[in-house]
């Protein structure tokens, strides 16, 4: 993969450099930082990075490409700013207006309440009896006169700023913790350097609590006998609970926050620790402090996993475009049968849970269209949808398109890894389309997957917590192939909670002429005359491809036919061998039947396998004889086997080996048709 790019556009050249630094630093020197001296136009280039608004004019940066810098104090010039009396009257120095604003901002932010004064070239602002200024690497803009000045150094980049810089380059995500971790350690080593420049605690804790509040990340420091002597601004945010220090300041840890377990001996350091509280999934780090070779307390660190994963989601989302969203709602449906209908309405039922979904129909009837309709009208509407098919999917990279892989897990792996499809559907829904035909080891992963709710990357050693809903779709009888060995019959269970059966266009033959007319204004702009006969050969042909095949006949049909109408000529080659089916299916082949026993007897088994069909099941000779029964048709279990040998026979139905039960062959449906014609003559 080409080395990304990153134009860092600064008022000074010594914020350029300090941004350059922190970048090579996260990213190991992976990222190319440009000068805007050295490029004059931001198309060659994969992000722009703006120190302020202001260092924007005359830059024509698009949206997608823009990051302005959220800026932080450099902890380690912090030293000498507590040391300043609180009521001191001083000059903030930069190099412009707004920049001398920010760090006002920032300074009082952390707890500074100096009476503050920006200062910068050009600056017409009376100084008269100042005589302190806090400026940043720009000596040569210091006012003369100045008897005390604190050097606060450059303003580095925040945390948040070189993890959104790894997100949108979609790189180094997973450094974002450890980033994190150092800066939490730099802030406990000049914490120690304060312990032992300070006497007294309280002043201690004063210093440290300005520290704390700078990051991001939720802090509550412990002493040796876990006593919580310290917590920040972030961690009451993270934790929803209001006047935190009030009510957990001199509390033992195990009494009010009974999850944070800490750490035992000196040395043992707790990383990446994942742990639920209450609602939150939260990634914990406890670091033992030690003075002197003496532990004196612990530090812990702790984010929300939710709330990383949903901005790295929204970023990925807006980098994917619409490749991760859904493309097609109930209104994409076409349809206003009886059966539709009555599916559809089960659909927006089930839309409205959260539970995993099983879509069962034949081919071509658009099991995918209605996955997208169940998304669209879930409480995941807004997340991102994601559809694999399994039936196109090797089982060789099934595992690392799933899971997704760490860099240099494999031969061939991306140096800087892959999120697996479990990971980029977070808070969304995942649609496994042809699950019956996932291999059984794809089906054990699957299902640890189901019951943990979380993920590993191939080479990982981090479990990725993960909130997804599974929509499987199959046109195979899963339970026969739990029957067969070749599915998991607790995957099967897993997934079976709420079956959806798409019905066969041969079950709802009144929405063709709807199917045809919408098929037809998507496929041609001309308007489109069809002869009655082409209508009435499309509504008694069977359609074993379904709606995907009557879309494929329209689309031969409006490309060969002559001017603006459709006749029979224009009809595809199916037809014609359909009317070679229907010679073969001799009249007098109902007349032999009629003679061997009843017609309607052999109606009612013909019929029993066509619905069967619709299910994607085989059926045996007794539930043959329930289904008669119901229909009015008393018949015996051994006058079933004599006429299901005499239809098979004719090779209307196809019997498979012992227990694995009949099925109804395409000329079976065509005597079956026939048959229905000849009893609706005879009534």
């Amino acid at each position: 993969m080409d080395k990304r790019t990153v134009l860092v556009v600064a008022k000074d050249h010594r914020t350029h450099s300090v941004f350059a630094n922190q970048i090579n630093d996260f990213f190991q020197n992976r990222i190319t930082i440009l000068h805007e001296s050295k490029i004059s136009n931001t198309d060659e280039v994969d992000l722009v990075l703006v120190s302020s608004p202001k260092v924007m004019e005359g830059w024509n940066i698009p949206s997608e490409k823009l990051i302005i810098a959220r800026r932080a104090i450099n902890i380690a010039k912090m030293e000498e700013l507590v040391t300043l009396p609180s009521d001191v009257r001083c000059l903030v120095v930069n190099n412009m207006l707004e920049t001398s604003y920010e760090t006002i901002e920032l300074l009082r932010n952390l707890g500074f309440q100096f009476d503050m004064v920006p200062y910068y070239p050009g600056c017409k602002q009376p100084i008269d009896g100042i005589h302190t200024a806090i400026y940043a690497e720009g000596a040569e803009l210091l006012p003369r006169g100045m008897q005390k000045v604190v050097n606060i150094g450059i303003r580095p980049l925040d945390v948040s700023t070189i993890i959104e810089l790894a997100v949108r380059l979609n790189t180094n995500v997973d450094r974002a913790n450890l980033y994190a971790a150092r800066y939490i350690r730099e802030i406990i080593e000049h914490s120690r350097r304060f312990y032992r420049t300070l006497n007294q605690m309280k002043e201690l804790n004063k210093h440290l609590d300005t520290i704390l509040n700078t990051v991001h990340e939720g802090i509550i420091t412990t002493d040796p006998n876990k006593t919580i002597i310290q917590i920040n601004q972030a961690a009451k945010n993270i934790l929803g609970i209001s006047d935190l220090n009030k009510d957990l300041v001199g509390k033992p840890v195990d009494e009010v926050l009974p999850w944070l377990s800490l750490p035992e001996g000196k040395e043992q350091i707790e990383v990446n620790k994942v742990q639920a509280v209450q609602h939150l999934n939260l990634v914990v780090n406890n670091t033992p402090i030690t003075l002197e070779d003496e532990k004196i307390g612990v530090v812990t660190a702790f984010q929300d996993v939710t709330n990383i994963q949903k901005v790295e989601q929204e970023v990925r989302k807006e980098l994917q475009g619409k490749g991760l969203s859904s493309k097609y709602t109930i209104k994409d449906i076409i349809g206003k049968s009886e059966r539709l209908t009555s599916t559809l309405d089960v659909l927006q039922k089930i839309s409205a849970t959260d539970k995993t979904v099983l879509i069962l129909g034949e081919n071509g009837t658009g099991k995918e269209l209605f996955a997208h309709s169940i998304h669209s009208l879930s409480k995941r509407r807004n997340g991102p949808f994601l559809p694999v098919n399994f039936a196109g999917l090797p089982e060789s990279l099934a595992e690392s398109e799933l899971f997704g892989y760490e860099g240099g897990s494999f031969t061939g792996a991306k140096k800087n890894g892959k999120p697996g499809l479990f990971e980029l559907a977070h808070n969304g829904t995942l649609f496994l389309d042809e699950i019956g035909d996932a291999s059984p080891s794809l089906q054990a992963l699957l299902l640890r997957v189901l019951q943990e709710k979380q993920v590993m990357r191939i080479g990982g050693q981090q479990i990725i917590p993960i909130d997804v809903r599974i929509i499987a779709a199959t046109n195979r009888s899963l339970k026969d192939l739990v029957e067969e060995g070749k599915f998991r019959q607790d995957l099967y269970y897993r997934l079976f909670v709420l079956p959806l059966r798409v019905p066969s266009l041969r079950e709802r033959r009144e929405d063709i002429p709807l199917l045809v007319d919408h098929f037809i204004r998507e496929n041609t702009v001309v308007k489109v005359q069809m002869e009655p006969a082409v209508m009435h050969r499309l509504l008694t042909y069977d359609w074993p491809g379904n709606v995907r095949e009557l879309n494929s006949v329209v689309q031969y049909m409006t490309s060969v036919m002559t001017g603006s109408t459709i006749t029979e000529n224009d009809l595809p080659e199916q037809f014609r061998e359909t009317e070679q089916l229907v010679r073969e299916t001799k009249r007098g082949d109902m007349e032999e039947l009629e003679a061997k026993g009843e017609l309607l007897s052999f109606f009612v088994i013909l019929e029993c396998l066509e619905q069967a069909k619709s299910r994607l099941e085989c059926v045996g000779r007794g539930k043959i004889v329930e289904f008669a029964s119901r229909k009015g048709v008393p018949i015996t279990d051994q006058q079933v086997r004599h006429r299901m040998d005499s239809l098979k026979d004719l090779g209307y139905i196809f019997s498979g080996r012992r227990g694995q039960g009949s099925r109804i062959t395409d000329k079976g449906l065509h005597m079956l048709s026939m048959m229905k014609q000849s009893m609706e003559l005879r009534a």
